[in-house]
């Protein structure tokens, strides 16, 4: 079996149904853990992010809406498509959610560690384009390390959560140089 046919071949050891799940369970804790590392932060009196509601403009309702909205297209598409599809862009949705939880909740420890005794001296003050250049770096380096995996590994879901974080990483970078 040649490289490509083992990459085509790219299957998933659960029903689509648990994807679709899946997702959906990711959805929710990544909102959770977000609002946690947001509540932490707002305890901090040694920093502060300059125009920080337009960095949280993806948790209000209408914003969540359109994305459940956007994944339910992606899963009805890629049902109707089915096998090396639905493994790349489905289960590619689902890895890109876990690299995101995965960065929230590391923001959510980074944040709680800073609380502690010692932990800052001084204070800073972020711009949003910062903020919005540092999340997409940071996605961008999801987006090589499920390249990478995919690749070495021969699997389609990593390679579409690949193109699926890097897919949001430019988002951002053009989101920052509009601010």
């Amino acid at each position: 079996m040649t490289y490509l046919e083992m990459l085509l071949s790219s299957r998933l050891p659960v029903a689509p149904w648990v994807v679709i799940a899946a997702w959906l369970a990711l959805f929710v804790a990544n909102h959770v853990v977000g609002k946690a590392v947001r509540t932490t932060n707002a305890r901090h009196s040694w920093y502060a992010v300059e125009g920080s509601e337009a960095l949280s403009r993806a948790l209000r309702p209408p914003w969540m809406l359109l994305q459940m909205l956007f994944a339910a297209s992606i899963f009805a598409f890629c049902l109707y498509a089915g096998g090396a599809m639905f493994v790349f862009l489905a289960a590619g949705l689902d890895v890109s959610l876990i690299c995101v939880l995965g960065m929230n909740v590391d923001g959510l420890l980074s944040s709680r560690a800073m609380q502690t005794a010692g932990a800052v001296d001084g204070t800073a003050k972020f711009s949003a384009d910062y903020m919005y250049r540092r999340l997409a770096s940071r996605l961008a380096g999801a987006a090589l390390t499920c390249g990478l995996l995919g690749l070495l590994l021969a699997h389609l879901a990593l390679l579409g959560g690949a193109l699926l974080c890097a897919s949001m990483a430019s988002g951002y970078w053009r989101r920052a140089r509009g601010h």
